[in-house]
Protein backbone atom coordinates (compact mmCIF):
# COMPACT_ATOMS: atom_id res chain seq x y z
CA UNK A 1 0.00 0.00 0.00
CA UNK A 2 2.80 2.48 1.02
CA UNK A 3 4.23 2.40 -3.00
CA UNK A 4 0.85 2.47 -4.49
CA UNK A 5 0.04 5.60 -6.62
CA UNK A 6 -2.71 6.87 -3.97
CA UNK A 7 -4.49 7.70 -7.21
CA UNK A 8 -5.61 4.42 -8.15
CA UNK A 9 -6.26 3.00 -4.51
CA UNK A 10 -9.68 2.79 -4.41
CA UNK A 11 -9.81 0.62 -0.84
CA UNK A 12 -7.70 3.28 0.72
CA UNK A 13 -10.29 5.11 2.45
CA UNK A 14 -12.05 1.76 3.68
CA UNK A 15 -8.60 -0.26 4.62
CA UNK A 16 -7.78 3.72 6.44
CA UNK A 17 -7.72 1.93 10.34
CA UNK A 18 -5.98 -0.93 9.47
CA UNK A 19 -3.33 0.78 7.62
CA UNK A 20 -2.47 3.26 10.05
CA UNK A 21 -1.65 0.09 12.78
CA UNK A 22 1.74 -0.45 11.76
CA UNK A 23 1.45 -4.08 12.23
CA UNK A 24 -1.49 -4.52 10.08
CA UNK A 25 -0.92 -2.44 7.39
CA UNK A 26 1.25 -4.38 5.52
CA UNK A 27 -1.54 -7.18 5.04
CA UNK A 28 -3.63 -4.64 3.14
CA UNK A 29 -3.37 -5.23 -0.25
CA UNK A 30 -4.59 -1.88 -3.03
CA UNK A 31 -7.11 -2.86 -5.31
CA UNK A 32 -7.56 -0.57 -8.23
CA UNK A 33 -10.67 -0.40 -10.46
CA UNK A 34 -10.22 -0.67 -14.47
CA UNK A 35 -9.14 -3.02 -16.30
CA UNK A 36 -6.09 -5.82 -17.00
CA UNK A 37 -5.94 -8.21 -19.87
CA UNK A 38 -2.84 -10.43 -20.58
CA UNK A 39 -2.41 -12.73 -23.82
CA UNK A 40 0.52 -14.82 -24.69
CA UNK A 41 1.54 -14.31 -28.23
CA UNK A 42 3.76 -15.65 -30.84
CA UNK A 43 5.25 -13.66 -33.82
CA UNK A 44 8.00 -14.97 -36.18
CA UNK A 45 8.62 -17.73 -33.63
CA UNK A 46 9.57 -15.48 -30.89
CA UNK A 47 7.07 -15.99 -27.84
CA UNK A 48 6.19 -12.65 -25.43
CA UNK A 49 3.22 -11.66 -23.37
CA UNK A 50 1.33 -8.57 -24.49
CA UNK A 51 -0.46 -6.57 -21.31
CA UNK A 52 -3.21 -3.34 -21.21
CA UNK A 53 -3.63 -2.55 -17.66
CA UNK A 54 -5.95 0.10 -17.37
CA UNK A 55 -6.67 1.76 -13.81
CA UNK A 56 -9.04 4.43 -13.07
CA UNK A 57 -8.79 7.27 -10.42
CA UNK A 58 -10.48 7.83 -7.50
CA UNK A 59 -10.50 11.66 -7.89
CA UNK A 60 -13.88 13.07 -9.20
CA UNK A 61 -14.95 9.25 -10.02
CA UNK A 62 -18.35 8.66 -10.66
CA UNK A 63 -21.03 7.62 -13.22
CA UNK A 64 -21.24 9.27 -16.84
CA UNK A 65 -23.35 12.68 -16.49
CA UNK A 66 -22.90 13.35 -12.55
CA UNK A 67 -18.99 13.50 -13.08
CA UNK A 68 -17.52 15.83 -15.83
CA UNK A 69 -14.86 17.95 -16.06
CA UNK A 70 -12.15 19.07 -13.67
CA UNK A 71 -12.71 20.25 -9.73
CA UNK A 72 -10.89 22.94 -7.87
CA UNK A 73 -7.76 20.51 -7.35
CA UNK A 74 -7.41 19.95 -11.25
CA UNK A 75 -8.70 16.25 -11.47
CA UNK A 76 -10.64 14.96 -14.18
CA UNK A 77 -13.62 13.44 -14.27
CA UNK A 78 -13.36 9.36 -15.79
CA UNK A 79 -9.32 9.74 -16.03
CA UNK A 80 -8.24 6.49 -16.64
CA UNK A 81 -4.07 5.97 -16.98
CA UNK A 82 -3.41 3.10 -19.58
CA UNK A 83 -0.29 1.34 -19.92
CA UNK A 84 0.53 -1.55 -22.82
CA UNK A 85 3.04 -3.74 -21.63
CA UNK A 86 5.35 -6.35 -23.52
CA UNK A 87 7.01 -9.02 -21.18
CA UNK A 88 10.05 -10.81 -23.64
CA UNK A 89 12.04 -13.33 -22.40
CA UNK A 90 14.06 -14.16 -24.72
CA UNK A 91 13.84 -17.47 -23.75
CA UNK A 92 15.02 -17.54 -20.04
CA UNK A 93 13.26 -15.09 -17.37
CA UNK A 94 16.87 -14.13 -16.50
CA UNK A 95 16.70 -12.39 -20.06
CA UNK A 96 13.63 -10.70 -19.56
CA UNK A 97 13.09 -7.00 -21.05
CA UNK A 98 10.26 -4.78 -20.57
CA UNK A 99 8.73 -2.10 -22.34
CA UNK A 100 5.99 -0.05 -21.94
CA UNK A 101 3.62 2.68 -23.16
CA UNK A 102 1.39 4.99 -21.39
CA UNK A 103 -1.40 6.66 -22.40
CA UNK A 104 -4.14 9.41 -20.52
CA UNK A 105 -7.73 9.58 -21.04
CA UNK A 106 -9.70 11.95 -19.11
CA UNK A 107 -12.46 14.35 -19.27
CA UNK A 108 -12.15 18.05 -20.79
CA UNK A 109 -9.94 20.31 -18.46
CA UNK A 110 -12.43 22.44 -17.95
CA UNK A 111 -15.50 23.85 -15.67
CA UNK A 112 -18.33 22.27 -17.09
CA UNK A 113 -21.47 19.99 -16.46
CA UNK A 114 -24.17 18.01 -18.53
CA UNK A 115 -26.55 16.62 -16.14
CA UNK A 116 -29.15 14.50 -17.13
CA UNK A 117 -32.83 15.75 -17.61
CA UNK A 118 -34.66 13.12 -19.79
CA UNK A 119 -33.26 14.26 -23.09
CA UNK A 120 -31.17 12.02 -25.51
CA UNK A 121 -28.20 14.20 -24.86
CA UNK A 122 -28.98 17.25 -22.70
CA UNK A 123 -26.99 20.03 -23.22
CA UNK A 124 -23.31 20.54 -21.60
CA UNK A 125 -23.18 24.05 -19.47
CA UNK A 126 -20.39 26.44 -18.80
CA UNK A 127 -21.04 29.29 -15.78
CA UNK A 128 -19.55 32.33 -17.34
CA UNK A 129 -17.60 33.62 -14.19
CA UNK A 130 -16.25 29.96 -13.76
CA UNK A 131 -12.00 30.47 -13.83
CA UNK A 132 -11.23 27.98 -17.24
CA UNK A 133 -8.12 29.29 -17.31
CA UNK A 134 -7.01 27.70 -13.66
CA UNK A 135 -8.72 24.89 -14.47
CA UNK A 136 -7.30 24.10 -17.42
CA UNK A 137 -3.81 25.14 -16.05
CA UNK A 138 -4.07 23.61 -12.76
CA UNK A 139 -4.74 20.07 -14.42
CA UNK A 140 -1.96 20.09 -16.90
CA UNK A 141 0.61 21.12 -14.50
CA UNK A 142 -0.44 18.36 -12.66
CA UNK A 143 0.01 16.34 -15.78
CA UNK A 144 3.67 17.99 -16.08
CA UNK A 145 4.38 17.10 -12.34
CA UNK A 146 3.76 13.47 -12.39
CA UNK A 147 4.63 12.35 -15.80
CA UNK A 148 7.05 14.66 -17.46
CA UNK A 149 7.37 14.99 -20.81
CA UNK A 150 5.47 17.01 -23.50
CA UNK A 151 1.59 16.13 -23.66
CA UNK A 152 -0.54 16.28 -26.59
CA UNK A 153 -4.19 16.65 -25.98
CA UNK A 154 -5.95 14.74 -28.37
CA UNK A 155 -9.78 16.61 -28.71
CA UNK A 156 -12.87 14.50 -30.61
CA UNK A 157 -15.74 16.19 -29.95
CA UNK A 158 -17.65 18.34 -32.87
CA UNK A 159 -17.08 21.21 -34.39
CA UNK A 160 -21.00 22.16 -34.01
CA UNK A 161 -23.75 21.36 -32.23
CA UNK A 162 -24.15 20.87 -28.45
CA UNK A 163 -20.55 19.54 -28.32
CA UNK A 164 -19.03 22.53 -30.03
CA UNK A 165 -19.14 25.22 -27.14
CA UNK A 166 -16.86 22.99 -24.73
CA UNK A 167 -14.54 21.55 -27.43
CA UNK A 168 -13.99 25.33 -28.65
CA UNK A 169 -13.41 26.91 -25.19
CA UNK A 170 -11.24 23.99 -24.60
CA UNK A 171 -8.90 25.27 -27.68
CA UNK A 172 -9.37 29.05 -26.68
CA UNK A 173 -8.02 28.35 -23.10
CA UNK A 174 -5.40 26.37 -24.67
CA UNK A 175 -4.19 29.11 -26.86
CA UNK A 176 -4.28 31.63 -23.80
CA UNK A 177 -2.06 28.94 -21.44
CA UNK A 178 0.42 28.73 -24.60
CA UNK A 179 2.10 26.27 -22.34
CA UNK A 180 5.53 25.38 -24.43
CA UNK A 181 4.81 21.23 -23.26
CA UNK A 182 1.58 21.39 -24.10
CA UNK A 183 0.09 20.16 -28.10
CA UNK A 184 -3.25 20.62 -29.18
CA UNK A 185 -4.72 18.57 -31.53
CA UNK A 186 -7.99 18.60 -32.59
CA UNK A 187 -9.87 16.12 -34.75
CA UNK A 188 -13.99 15.89 -35.55
CA UNK A 189 -14.21 12.21 -35.63
CA UNK A 190 -17.98 12.19 -36.55
CA UNK A 191 -17.73 14.87 -39.13
CA UNK A 192 -14.55 12.98 -40.40
CA UNK A 193 -15.90 9.39 -40.14
CA UNK A 194 -19.22 9.68 -41.10
CA UNK A 195 -20.77 7.68 -43.45
CA UNK A 196 -18.88 4.55 -41.79
CA UNK A 197 -16.15 6.00 -43.97
CA UNK A 198 -13.64 5.62 -41.05
CA UNK A 199 -10.02 5.24 -43.49
CA UNK A 200 -10.16 9.00 -42.45
CA UNK A 201 -8.73 8.11 -39.27
CA UNK A 202 -5.56 7.98 -40.95
CA UNK A 203 -5.78 11.67 -41.35
CA UNK A 204 -5.47 11.50 -37.68
CA UNK A 205 -2.74 9.15 -37.72
CA UNK A 206 -0.85 11.43 -39.84
CA UNK A 207 -0.99 13.89 -37.39
CA UNK A 208 0.53 12.15 -34.72
CA UNK A 209 2.57 9.53 -36.12
CA UNK A 210 5.61 12.20 -35.70
CA UNK A 211 5.31 12.33 -31.94
CA UNK A 212 4.41 8.82 -31.27
CA UNK A 213 7.79 8.05 -32.82
CA UNK A 214 9.36 10.78 -30.76
CA UNK A 215 8.01 10.05 -27.29
CA UNK A 216 8.80 6.65 -27.61
CA UNK A 217 8.51 4.15 -24.94
CA UNK A 218 9.76 2.96 -21.61
CA UNK A 219 12.52 0.05 -21.58
CA UNK A 220 14.40 -2.02 -19.00
CA UNK A 221 16.64 -5.06 -19.31
CA UNK A 222 17.68 -7.18 -15.84
CA UNK A 223 20.90 -8.11 -17.88
CA UNK A 224 21.89 -4.58 -18.86
CA UNK A 225 20.15 -2.24 -16.67
CA UNK A 226 22.02 0.76 -17.40
CA UNK A 227 20.59 0.80 -21.22
CA UNK A 228 17.25 1.37 -19.58
CA UNK A 229 14.89 4.13 -21.56
CA UNK A 230 12.26 6.19 -20.85
CA UNK A 231 8.63 7.63 -22.52
CA UNK A 232 9.06 11.15 -23.47
CA UNK A 233 5.75 12.63 -24.05
CA UNK A 234 1.83 11.54 -23.37
CA UNK A 235 -0.77 12.00 -25.30
CA UNK A 236 -4.13 12.83 -23.21
CA UNK A 237 -7.24 12.65 -25.79
CA UNK A 238 -11.07 12.73 -24.85
CA UNK A 239 -14.15 12.97 -26.49
CA UNK A 240 -17.50 13.76 -24.67
CA UNK A 241 -17.61 10.57 -22.60
CA UNK A 242 -13.96 9.73 -23.12
CA UNK A 243 -15.21 6.13 -23.96
CA UNK A 244 -16.50 5.52 -27.57
CA UNK A 245 -14.20 7.62 -30.03
CA UNK A 246 -11.69 7.64 -27.24
CA UNK A 247 -11.29 3.65 -27.55
CA UNK A 248 -10.76 4.12 -31.41
CA UNK A 249 -8.24 6.57 -30.99
CA UNK A 250 -6.01 5.03 -28.20
CA UNK A 251 -6.14 1.87 -29.99
CA UNK A 252 -4.56 3.31 -33.36
CA UNK A 253 -1.75 4.86 -30.59
CA UNK A 254 -0.73 2.16 -29.15
CA UNK A 255 -0.79 0.11 -32.07
CA UNK A 256 1.73 2.12 -33.60
CA UNK A 257 3.88 2.11 -30.96
CA UNK A 258 3.61 -1.58 -30.45
CA UNK A 259 5.22 -1.87 -34.10
CA UNK A 260 8.16 0.20 -32.52
CA UNK A 261 8.67 -1.88 -29.53
CA UNK A 262 8.69 -5.40 -31.45
CA UNK A 263 10.80 -3.43 -33.92
CA UNK A 264 13.26 -2.24 -30.89
CA UNK A 265 13.05 -6.03 -29.45
CA UNK A 266 13.99 -7.75 -32.98
CA UNK A 267 10.40 -9.36 -32.74
CA UNK A 268 9.74 -7.64 -36.09
CA UNK A 269 12.20 -6.61 -38.55
CA UNK A 270 12.11 -3.02 -39.46
CA UNK A 271 9.47 -1.97 -42.26
CA UNK A 272 7.31 -4.87 -41.09
CA UNK A 273 3.66 -4.65 -40.17
CA UNK A 274 1.47 -6.09 -37.19
CA UNK A 275 -1.26 -6.21 -39.85
CA UNK A 276 0.50 -8.82 -41.91
CA UNK A 277 0.49 -11.25 -39.06
CA UNK A 278 -3.18 -11.86 -38.60
CA UNK A 279 -3.56 -13.90 -35.51
CA UNK A 280 -1.44 -11.44 -33.10
CA UNK A 281 -3.31 -8.44 -35.11
CA UNK A 282 -6.88 -10.17 -33.92
CA UNK A 283 -5.28 -10.45 -30.72
CA UNK A 284 -4.27 -7.06 -30.29
CA UNK A 285 -7.60 -6.01 -31.05
CA UNK A 286 -9.69 -8.25 -28.94
CA UNK A 287 -7.89 -6.96 -26.22
CA UNK A 288 -7.87 -3.27 -26.94
CA UNK A 289 -11.47 -4.15 -27.32
CA UNK A 290 -12.14 -5.85 -24.32
CA UNK A 291 -10.73 -2.67 -22.69
CA UNK A 292 -12.32 -0.50 -24.03
CA UNK A 293 -15.78 -2.23 -22.64
CA UNK A 294 -14.84 -2.76 -19.12
CA UNK A 295 -14.22 0.90 -19.04
CA UNK A 296 -17.41 2.29 -20.57
CA UNK A 297 -19.18 -0.15 -18.40
CA UNK A 298 -18.07 1.33 -15.47
CA UNK A 299 -18.57 4.90 -16.22
CA UNK A 300 -22.06 4.45 -18.65
CA UNK A 301 -23.22 1.46 -17.42
CA UNK A 302 -22.78 -0.82 -20.93
CA UNK A 303 -20.30 -1.88 -23.31
CA UNK A 304 -18.12 0.59 -25.90
CA UNK A 305 -20.15 1.87 -28.75
CA UNK A 306 -17.89 1.48 -31.94
CA UNK A 307 -16.53 -1.66 -30.73
CA UNK A 308 -16.81 -3.64 -33.73
CA UNK A 309 -14.33 -1.59 -35.29
CA UNK A 310 -11.84 -2.08 -32.47
CA UNK A 311 -12.48 -5.83 -32.94
CA UNK A 312 -12.28 -6.48 -36.53
CA UNK A 313 -11.10 -2.93 -37.90
CA UNK A 314 -14.25 -2.08 -39.69
CA UNK A 315 -17.51 -0.51 -39.12
CA UNK A 316 -20.49 -3.40 -39.91
CA UNK A 317 -24.01 -2.54 -40.01
CA UNK A 318 -24.30 -5.51 -36.93
CA UNK A 319 -22.03 -3.15 -35.19
CA UNK A 320 -24.09 -0.19 -35.46
CA UNK A 321 -27.06 -2.38 -34.63
CA UNK A 322 -25.43 -3.45 -31.05
CA UNK A 323 -24.48 0.39 -30.74
CA UNK A 324 -28.00 1.22 -30.68
CA UNK A 325 -29.14 -1.22 -27.86
CA UNK A 326 -26.54 0.06 -26.12
CA UNK A 327 -27.58 3.34 -26.47
CA UNK A 328 -30.92 3.37 -25.63
CA UNK A 329 -29.63 1.14 -22.38
CA UNK A 330 -27.02 3.84 -21.28
CA UNK A 331 -30.16 6.43 -21.78
CA UNK A 332 -32.50 4.17 -19.52
CA UNK A 333 -29.86 3.64 -16.93
CA UNK A 334 -27.82 6.99 -17.21
CA UNK A 335 -31.70 8.52 -16.73
CA UNK A 336 -32.88 5.96 -13.88
CA UNK A 337 -29.95 4.03 -11.81
CA UNK A 338 -26.79 6.42 -11.81
CA UNK A 339 -27.66 8.53 -8.87
CA UNK A 340 -27.75 5.53 -6.61
CA UNK A 341 -24.46 4.09 -8.74
CA UNK A 342 -22.84 7.66 -7.44
CA UNK A 343 -23.77 7.75 -4.13
CA UNK A 344 -22.22 3.93 -3.83
CA UNK A 345 -19.09 5.25 -5.20
CA UNK A 346 -18.69 8.55 -3.18
CA UNK A 347 -19.46 5.68 0.25
CA UNK A 348 -17.03 3.50 -1.02
CA UNK A 349 -14.40 5.92 -1.45
CA UNK A 350 -15.31 8.21 1.72
CA UNK A 351 -15.95 11.51 -0.63
CA UNK A 352 -18.87 11.17 1.66
CA UNK A 353 -18.67 10.25 5.42
CA UNK A 354 -22.03 8.90 7.34
CA UNK A 355 -23.52 10.77 10.45
CA UNK A 356 -25.43 8.59 12.64
CA UNK A 357 -27.23 11.55 13.44
CA UNK A 358 -27.51 13.25 9.94
CA UNK A 359 -28.84 9.61 8.02
CA UNK A 360 -30.83 10.09 4.89
CA UNK A 361 -34.26 9.19 4.79
CA UNK A 362 -33.60 6.57 2.40
CA UNK A 363 -31.19 6.22 -0.66
CA UNK A 364 -33.63 4.08 -3.34
CA UNK A 365 -36.84 6.41 -4.24
CA UNK A 366 -38.83 4.25 -7.24
CA UNK A 367 -39.65 6.53 -9.99
CA UNK A 368 -43.41 5.77 -9.97
CA UNK A 369 -44.56 7.20 -6.41
CA UNK A 370 -46.84 9.43 -4.72
CA UNK A 371 -45.69 12.80 -4.48
CA UNK A 372 -46.51 15.13 -7.70
CA UNK A 373 -44.21 13.61 -10.17
CA UNK A 374 -45.07 10.15 -9.56
CA UNK A 375 -48.93 11.19 -9.94
CA UNK A 376 -47.62 12.72 -13.38
CA UNK A 377 -45.59 9.69 -14.85
CA UNK A 378 -48.52 7.21 -13.24
CA UNK A 379 -51.72 9.18 -15.66
CA UNK A 380 -49.16 9.06 -18.28
CA UNK A 381 -49.45 5.15 -18.14
CA UNK A 382 -52.98 5.39 -17.50
CA UNK A 383 -53.63 7.86 -20.82
CA UNK A 384 -51.65 5.25 -22.37
CA UNK A 385 -54.11 2.63 -22.13
CA UNK A 386 -56.76 4.08 -22.32
CA UNK A 387 -55.41 5.09 -26.32
CA UNK A 388 -54.95 1.14 -26.88
CA UNK A 389 -58.30 0.30 -25.10
CA UNK A 390 -60.28 2.71 -27.18
CA UNK A 391 -58.50 1.79 -30.29
CA UNK A 392 -58.41 -2.11 -30.17
CA UNK A 393 -61.41 -2.71 -28.31
CA UNK A 394 -63.60 0.21 -28.23
CA UNK A 395 -62.69 1.72 -31.84
CA UNK A 396 -63.57 5.45 -30.45
CA UNK A 397 -61.29 7.39 -32.42
CA UNK A 398 -62.79 10.24 -30.75
CA UNK A 399 -61.98 9.09 -26.93
CA UNK A 400 -58.40 8.25 -28.56
CA UNK A 401 -57.86 11.66 -29.36
CA UNK A 402 -59.06 12.73 -26.18
CA UNK A 403 -56.69 10.62 -24.60
CA UNK A 404 -53.92 11.46 -27.30
CA UNK A 405 -54.15 14.89 -26.15
CA UNK A 406 -54.08 14.36 -22.55
CA UNK A 407 -50.74 11.81 -23.09
CA UNK A 408 -48.92 14.48 -25.53
CA UNK A 409 -49.50 16.73 -22.49
CA UNK A 410 -48.38 14.67 -19.29
CA UNK A 411 -45.24 13.66 -21.66
CA UNK A 412 -44.41 17.46 -22.16
CA UNK A 413 -44.36 18.18 -18.54
CA UNK A 414 -42.44 15.26 -17.85
CA UNK A 415 -40.01 16.36 -20.46
CA UNK A 416 -39.77 20.15 -19.90
CA UNK A 417 -39.07 19.06 -15.72
CA UNK A 418 -37.07 16.46 -16.62
CA UNK A 419 -34.50 16.60 -13.87
CA UNK A 420 -37.33 16.41 -11.38
CA UNK A 421 -37.44 12.86 -12.75
CA UNK A 422 -33.95 11.75 -12.42
CA UNK A 423 -32.34 9.30 -10.52
CA UNK A 424 -30.46 11.67 -8.75
CA UNK A 425 -27.48 11.68 -6.18
CA UNK A 426 -28.34 12.10 -2.84
CA UNK A 427 -25.71 11.61 0.05
CA UNK A 428 -22.89 14.37 -2.12
CA UNK A 429 -23.40 17.19 -4.02
CA UNK A 430 -20.55 18.37 -6.31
Amino acid sequence: MERADERFVWNRYLSSQLIADGRLGKYVLPIMHGFVGIRRAAVNGSTFQLAIISRRSVHRAGVRFFMRGVNSDGHSANYVETEQIVQFDRGSPENRTLTSFVQIRGSIPLYWCQYPNLRWQPMPTMKPNDHQLDAYTKHMKMQRDIYGGKHVIVNLVNQKGREKRIGGELERIIVQANLDYVRYNGFDFHKECHAMNWDRLSVLQDQLTHEIGTFGFFFSSLNNLDQSRMQTGYFRTNCMDCLDRTNVVQAMIAKESLLQQLVFLEILPMGASIDSHTEFHSLFKNLWADNGDECSKQYAGTGALKADFTRIGKRTYGGAMNDGVNALTRYFKNNFYDGYRQDAIDLFLGNFRVDSNKLPDGLEQSIINFDFNGVAILFAIFAAAMIILCLIIAENYTVSLFWLVVLALLMSFIVLNGEEFVNQPKLKVD
